[in-house]
């Protein structure tokens, strides 16, 4: 994948830091060190060593004497913002500046060392959220200065600062990477707020997250190519039964909202999500635009009921938007859009997803949506971003080496706090059980 974009909510920030390692460890050695949750590569460094200005770290100013500039300052972390005054916080990180408190800057400040299309690090504050962003170099995913600046404008970020690019730029979201094999001066590292409690009943434990697939329309919809070649209902349907196994083969429980030769109301469709309880719910359709012809529109987009973009939903939305781009699935230009006249996404109680792989008035996308193969790559990519957003890994075989532990650990998607727990209580035991049953 050459592009990751991170959406952290402040509250749910333990702890940001400035790990300052002087070029001498790897990003994989910061994870290990750390632990951190998301690493970024930081700020840029002279050819001296030293870092440009401005970084300050635990209080302490690293980089010489800085003018003022706008950048992030944080105490703890969940209290970031954009300011220029470097002396009103414990740490401080600018780069040069995209989105400042007025808006878009028109003509970003850098040297010839940032210009050109490369990959790009930046950070940044949106809906109350922390944003982190990374495109590996040399990829289809570079960009210039303006460019990156343009894209992030879109993306509706409220601020932003460009950081260190180019081969530096790599990061590590939570096991979704972008790797590089430079050592950076100084990385961004994020530490999230742990779960109080341990989880107290077993049986809760042992029950897996159920996904509510919804395949759009049933039969006797009309909807289709204006040659009659393709049929969405038909579509939908072979959708949810490619994508259910491969999210079953996960450990991953998932229910649909109808049988082959049924057509439920939009409500009922909610409904079936509601009563189950579902961990979340994706509705899969094709889209149409024009005057029943055939039309230029084309592409993938995502709608969701509304922002901000730190809400579950759009998480949801955004995993999945970086699943199909990784896939090479072609996205509109704004892949993810707000609708509240959805059914199925404003009565669902679950975060709702409704997915338009494509569009069946396109003479572009109508064979893609007819290709066996195409459809296996749209489900592949729609069952990674759905885990993705589980927090939920899977191999098809267990790596050599592999424990007991390791094996629940992998399949459940537990955190090693979480299994010392079940470990403690003989829970685990257990889980194999469930397991080699379900195998």
């Amino acid at each position: 994948m050459s592009k990751q974009i991170a959406y952290i909510p402040l509250s749910g920030i333990d702890k940001l830091e400035i790990r300052v390692t002087n070029c001498k460890k790897s990003m994989a050695q910061v994870k290990q060190e750390s632990g951190a949750d998301y690493i970024l590569n930081g700020g840029m460094w002279n050819s001296d060593g030293s870092p440009c200005p401005i970084l300050k770290a635990r209080g302490a100013l690293l980089s010489k004497v800085p003018w003022g500039a706008y950048g992030y300052g944080w105490n703890t972390g969940a209290d970031i913002r954009l300011e220029s005054n470097w002396g009103l916080f414990e740490n401080f990180l600018s780069c040069t500046c995209l989105i400042g408190p007025w808006g878009p800057v028109d003509r970003p400040s850098y040297d010839t060392a940032q210009g050109g299309t490369r990959g790009r690090s930046a950070i940044g504050i949106k809906d109350n959220a922390l944003c982190l962003y990374c495109t590996s170099d040399g990829s289809g995913d570079a960009r210039t200065p303006e460019q990156l600046r343009e894209e992030l404008v879109s993306l509706g970020w409220d601020s932003a600062v460009m950081l260190d690019g180019g081969g530096s730029s790599q990061c590590d979201f939570k096991g979704s990477k972008i790797t590089a094999s430079r050592k950076v001066h100084n990385w961004i590292c994020v530490y999230l707020k742990q779960a109080a409690n341990p989880p107290e009943d077993k049986e809760d434990n042992m029950s897996k997250y159920t996904v509510c697939l919804d395949p759009g329309h049933g039969p006797g919809t009309v909807n289709g190519s204006p040659d009659g070649s393709y049929k969405e209902h038909e579509f939908a349907w072979d959708m949810y039964g490619r994508i259910s196994k491969l999210l079953e083969a996960r450990g991953v429980h998932t229910i649909c909202t109808r049988t082959e030769d049924a057509k439920p109301s939009l409500t009922e469709r909610a409904g079936v999500s509601n009563r189950a309880g579902a961990t979340c719910f994706v509705s899969l359709h094709s889209n149409a635009a024009g005057n029943g012809g055939w039309y230029d529109a084309g592409g993938l987009e995502i709608y969701t009921s509304a922002g901000p973009m730190t809400a579950p939903r759009n998480i949801l939305a955004t995993d999945l938007v970086n699943a199909f781009h990784a896939a090479g699935v072609v996205l509109r230009s704004t892949p993810i859009v707000h609708s509240m006249d959805l059914t199925v996404l404003t009565k669902t109680d679950a975060p709702a997803v409704l997915i338009e792989y494509g569009f069946h008035t396109s003479k572009t996308d109508v064979p893609l949506l007819l290709s066996g193969d195409y459809r296996d790559k749209l489900a592949t990519a729609t069952a990674d971003g759905v885990c993705q957003w589980l927090g939920v890994s899977w191999a098809d075989e267990p790596p050599a080496g592999e424990t007991d532990r390791t094996i629940v650990q992998r399949r459940f998607g537990f955190a090693d706090e979480t299994m010392d727990y079940l470990e403690a209580y003989q829970y685990a035991d257990a889980l194999l059980e469930r397991l080699a049953t379900a195998d």
